[in-house]
């Protein structure tokens, strides 16, 4: 009885073009890197902008990448006057103070050169 040789032949083609499409894509990454970093390669993942440590390797499964908090010193984002600075999870972002708003009737700004922050006019007379 002749045993079929194509089934083995074909899985071994297709294990070969997969072998063959990863190679393509560089080196292999650590598979440990930690939440809000990428690859760099099989031994090591860098921070995101925005998390610490910026621009240092992480070489152990045991690193982490931190947020930083821009509106924090040493970094102390300015927003300018009559606003305020709010951190997000790899960033930040600047609005108008309690009382105060954009002149472009926006909510958010990313630093003091977008401030156009003015006292809210609720004192209107109607016509």
């Amino acid at each position: 009885m002749a045993v079929s040789r194509r089934p083995v032949a074909l899985a071994l083609c297709v294990f070969l073009s997969l072998c063959r499409a990863g190679a393509q894509h560089g080196p292999a990454c650590a598979k440990w890197c930690p939440p809000n970093s990428v690859c760099v390669s099989g031994t090591a993942c860098r921070c995101k902008l925005g998390f610490s440590p910026p621009d240092k390797l992480i070489t152990s499964p045991t690193g982490t990448c931190d947020d930083i908090n821009e509106c924090a010193a040493p970094l102390k984002v300015s927003c300018g006057k009559f606003a305020d600075c709010e951190n997000t999870e790899g960033s930040y972002y600047c609005t108008c103070s309690p009382g105060y708003e954009l002149e472009s009737g926006g909510k958010n700004f990313s630093n003091e050169s977008e401030n156009t922050c003015r006292a809210h006019r609720t004192d209107i007379p109607e016509h």
